[in-house]
């Protein structure tokens, strides 16, 4: 409740100057606010007032006055000079949004007991709350609000409040009042109350026995977050209050009483706006409020998942008055009846997330005062209306995920004022009208997932406040009109999943402001403009599965904002520029599947943030880079598929957080010591889940050090020349659920226990003439030769366990030098095993 000052201003006495002077020192002021505070008027000064008779300085506002921002450091910190206790006629006192950094709520304000409005809203002020406000008895209004600073404000007691008999207006939301137990009795002692706002205080239970209700002036109430459960006995107090008009009980956690509610609410016959979002209210919207005030023009019953109605129902017994209506998150269901169209006064409707059903009523129409209307994710059928088109103060149309059928009506070019549309997943069909770029006040625009035909209209260019264009998952034609690089307001482009041709348009490095550009999925041809370049604030560039040819622009490097770049599965030639890695926040890359040649640039082991790298499946040739194994962050990396060669960098070691790793069908050769001996210093062997190196030219043996992959999950080796046998403590890898071993040179007994029992397909092992045992045909042996390998099996699979235990428990306890050691011990026991049993059970 705002109060009316009308002061004139008139000189100042020199001493009230002087004090200001000092009270300004200590005020953050980044924007000069103060800077009229010059000369000897004081009384002419913004923010100060002065009586017109006496001379005194009565108002003195110094609230932070540009747009705030909730977070301390975003606001110098100022402090509250001792000099304000000069200005001893205050009557009014406002210090709201300043950064008081911590401080208590000083004492000196309760010095000046002239005051009649005091202003300490969220200023960064934390500890106790002062009862010598208390002194304050001409205080009117009180604002001690606390919901933006994030800082611990509390009181125990509110007794100092019955001083205030002369107070109008309270507000203490998400002050901390748990320790305030007697905090309605105390507040009840205030009959001048006209406003009290409670929101998210912490306030205790009330008890059953309460006080006669004495807040008679009550007009707006605010108890929103009420921890504890709205009892019968709060109800019938609450109905005592004739004169309240606005009562909020939203967020309140516990169950609320079913029939106390009903009768409080029809008891409340001045009520004009009602809000209990959020709660968990049980029971038919229609017995709630079938005696409620039929003065009431703002009800908001969102997100209480247990009320239910049929919605025919509900609306007959809401007064026609209603302005605001907020019915979405509840189980509503039927058909909305063509009375909606009685509602003409009706400026706010959300009836999203319910089960409505049925086509939108013509009646719609009449409801010309509508600027905000939602229906989305319903079942509603049917076309739109076409009267649609009357609803001239549209600001908000949300319909999306719904069933709605036909084309989009040309009245929509009548919503002058609409600031967002979204038809989003609904069965849309016919073009896009060409009117829709009259709506120049129009900033997001989602047509996405529709089966909407026909060409981008050229006139979508003309809407100069657009920053959000939505229209992918259509059955759009045609080129992107080369009109859409006029709106510079855009940020978020998406045209993906259509079937759209022709080039990129040359101009579209105007759009400065773009952050997302989705353009996959469609029949884009020709080269990507160098101009490009120039969004250098683009986050997101997604140009897949298209048609595009030519090089990769060099002047890709120049955007530092990039994170995700996508060139997967088009027609690009030439080799990947050096400059990508300047794209030092870049966390995804792929550039598969295209024509690229050359080697892969060294530079990208710049990019620390890279988590995801797929060049695949191109004509690549050369070296892995070793500076990729600098990429920390890596997890998954797929090379496979192109002409590289050398062996796998020993550097790669380092990529503990390495999930993927696909190298299969290039030309590298070595060994896979080197990576396993890198991966030792990782914590349990490093996060590697699938390790792909099939078709290449490996060699030697599997080395038993594959225990190290604790997470190990697939497993692909095949078509190499790997030798000897299947280490028998593979077996206790414990996640591993896919496995390919196919066409190498091994040799000995399969492994049978764990893992490798649930591994039935031959086709795992075929090309290695020399494996056998199960699945595989049975080893030849002589009447010892199966006691023999029943022991092997025995002993290798319980050192496996062992070794295990090691690899999982002991990676973080012991040296590289030790667990390389250990493995390679591992491989001399079992060959010097096999020797020696084989001898003793051949005699």
């Amino acid at each position: 409740m705002a109060l009316n000052w009308d002061f004139k201003g008139s000189n100042c006495f020199e001493s009230e100057r002087r004090a200001l002077i000092a009270i300004k020192s200590d005020m953050y002021d980044p924007g000069e606010w103060l800077s009229s505070w010059t000369g000897y008027d004081c009384c002419k000064w913004r923010g100060v007032a002065c009586d017109n008779v006496t001379g005194y300085v009565t108002r003195l506002d110094l609230h932070y006055p540009y747009e705030y921002i909730p977070w301390m450091e975003s606001i110098g910190a100022s402090k509250v000079n001792a000099s304000l206790f000069e200005l001893k006629h205050l009557r009014y006192l406002d210090l709201s949004f300043n950064n008081f950094s911590y401080a208590h709520v000083p004492d000196m304000i309760a010095s000046l007991v002239h005051l009649e409005y005091l202003n300490l809203s969220n200023t960064f002020s934390r500890g106790l709350i002062s009862p010598l406000l208390g002194n304050l008895s001409h205080l009117k209004y009180l604002d001690l609000e606390n919901c933006w600073s994030f800082t611990m404000l509390f009181t125990h007691d509110l007794s100092w409040l019955s001083n205030l008999n002369s107070l109008h207006y309270l507000d203490m939301s998400c002050v901390d009042l748990s320790k305030a137990t007697n905090w309605l009795h105390q507040i009840n002692l205030i009959p001048t109350l006209q406003v009290l706002l409670l929101r998210d205080a912490s306030l205790p239970r009330v008890p059953h026995s309460l006080p006669t209700f004495n807040l008679t002036s009550l007009t707006i109430l605010d108890l929103s977050g009420y921890e504890w459960a709205i009892s019968a006995s709060m109800l019938r107090w609450l109905s005592n209050a004739s004169n309240l008009e606005h009562l909020d009980l939203s967020k309140c956690s516990r169950v609320f009483d079913f029939e106390g509610l009903a009768v409080a609410l029809g008891a409340l016959h001045n009520l004009r706006k009602l809000v209990l979002f959020g709660n968990k209210i049980a029971g038919e919207i229609s017995t709630i409020l079938k005696n409620v005030s039929r003065m009431l023009q703002y009800l908001d019953l969102r997100w209480n998942s247990l009320l239910s109605g049929e919605i025919s129902t509900i609306l007959s017994i809401l007064p026609r008055r209603l302005e605001f209506l907020a019915l979405h998150d509840n189980n509503i269901y039927g058909r909305i009846p063509e009375m909606l169209g009685d509602f003409t006064s009706l400026r706010h409707l959300s009836m999203s997330y319910t089960q409505i059903t049925g086509d939108i009523p013509r009646t719609i129409g009449k409801l010309i005062h509508l600027e905000y209307l939602d229906l989305s994710k319903n079942h509603i059928t049917g076309e739109l209306p076409v009267n649609v088109g009357n609803l001239t103060n549209l600001v908000f149309l949300y319909l999306y995920e719904n069933n709605i059928t036909g084309s989009i009506p040309e009245g929509v070019s009548n919503f002058v004022s609409l600031e967002e549309l979204d038809l989003s997943e609904n069965n849309i069909t016919g073009e896009i009208p060409k009117a829709l770029g009259n709506l120049q006040n129009l900033v997001k625009l989602d047509l996405q997932a529709n089966a909407i035909n026909g060409q981008i209209p050229d006139t979508i260019g003309k809407i100069s406040t657009l920053q959000y264009l939505d229209v992918s998952k259509n059955h759009l034609t045609g080129e992107i009109p080369k009109t859409i690089a006029r709106i510079s307001t855009l940020q978020h482009l998406d045209v993906s999943e259509n079937h759209l041709t022709g080039e990129m348009p040359l101009k579209l490095g105007n759009l400065t402001n773009l952050v997302v550009l989705y353009l996959r999925g469609n029949n884009i041809t020709g080269p990507i403009p160098e101009s490009v370049g120039n969004l250098v604030s683009l986050e997101e560039l997604d140009l897949s599965r298209n048609k595009i040819t030519g090089e990769i622009p060099k002047s890709l490097g120049s955007l530092q904002n990039m994170l995700r770049l996508n060139l997967h599965a088009n027609f690009l030639t030439g080799q990947i520029p050096t400059t990508i890695g300047r794209i030092s926040n870049l966390d995804y890359l792929d550039v598969s599947e295209n024509h690229l040649t050359g080697e892969i640039p060294k530079t990208i082991g710049i990019i620390s943030t890279l988590r995801y790298l797929n060049a695949s499946e191109n004509h690549l040739t050369g070296q892995i880079p070793k500076t990729i194994g600098r990429i920390s962050n890596l997890f998954q990396l797929d090379i496979s598929k192109n002409h590289l060669t050398g062996e796998i960098p020993k550097a790669f070691g380092c990529l503990c957080n390495l999930g993927v790793l696909q190298l299969s069908l290039n030309n590298i050769n070595g060994e896979l010591t080197d990576l396993l001996d890198g991966l030792s210093n990782c914590s349990e062997g490093g996060m590697l889940s699938n390790l792909l190196i099939a078709g290449n030219n490996l060699s030697g043996r599997i080395p038993s050090s594959l225990l190290l992959l604790a997470h190990l999950a697939e497993l692909d080796l095949s078509s190499n020349s790997l030798q000897g046998t299947i280490p028998a403590n593979l077996s206790a890898l414990i996640f591993l659920s896919h496995l390919n071993l196919s066409f190498n040179k091994l040799s000995g007994r399969v492994p049978t226990w764990n893992q490798f029992s649930t591994f039935n397909d031959p086709a795992i092992y075929t090309g290695n003439k020399d494996l056998c045992g199960w699945p595989l045909p049975e080893c030849p042996s002589d009447g010892n030769g199966g006691k023999l390998e029943i022991v092997l099996d025995f002993a290798f699979v319980a050192m496996g366990f062992i070794l295990g235990f090691w690899a999982y428990w002991g990676t973080m306890i012991m040296k590289k030098s030790v667990k390389i050691a250990v493995f390679q011990m591992a491989d001399r026991i079992y060959d010097w095993s096999y020797v020696q049993l084989a001898v003793k059970f051949g005699r």
